[in-house]
């Protein structure tokens, strides 16, 4: 690249990008539906990010590609406000049954080779971070899944989040909050007894 495009672009950059304004999530990342509710990843990115999940899981046999236990997108891209060109870092749970080196060593290759690229319409890199650990939601301040399309900890401009991490593969009819009983029904419990 020469001088001139060089410059161009980043006088380009610099003058004609809309900033992230405060207690919103990026426009270019997530979307908000018309009728409210919380912010979803937008389908391309989604698509981007479940696409090199299934290329690490390809890091196995061809026909047991379950390597990958499960997936969330965690940092500075869930924060209000963030840069143009934050990370989106996605946690990669690793499962360790069958785990040889051999196969530790082509699942990292696969995740050096799809980390770093572009998000699709954005100037965010997707960085891929690889663990065997439980995960600890208490460490993050905010965590998506993808996948299923839901907040698992929200951002605290958003509100509280409505789903956990044991509750989400659940009936969200079995969720339901249990009926709040009066006093009297209180005292009349504790008499009979």
């Amino acid at each position: 690249m020469n001088l001139f495009e060089k410059e161009f672009r980043d006088g380009y950059i610099k003058y004609h990008t809309n900033p992230i304004p405060d207690n919103v999530l990026d426009p270019r990342v997530f979307s908000v539906a018309p009728d409210g509710g919380d912010p979803k990843m937008l389908p391309e990115v989604k698509l981007q990010i479940i696409n090199d999940i299934d290329f690490i899981n390809t890091a196995e046999e061809m026909y047991n590609k379950t390597r990958v236990e499960d997936f969330f997108v965690y940092g500075p891209i869930l924060k209000s406000g963030s840069s143009d060109k934050c990370t989106i870092n996605v946690l990669v749970k690793i499962s360790v049954a069958g785990l040889t080196d051999m196969l530790k060593e082509r699942i990292l290759n696969s995740i050096k080779t799809v980390s770093g690229r572009l998000a699709p319409g954005t100037v965010h890199p997707i960085v891929y971070v690889p663990t065997i650990r439980d995960i600890d939601l208490d460490s993050y301040i905010a965590v998506y899944h993808p996948y299923t399309e839901k907040w698992i900890k929200k951002p605290r401009q958003l509100g509280e989040a409505k789903h956990s991490l044991e509750n989400l593969h659940k009936d969200p009819v079995k969720l339901r909050p249990k009926k709040k009983r009066s006093l009297k029904y209180g005292i009349k419990k504790l008499t009979s007894i």
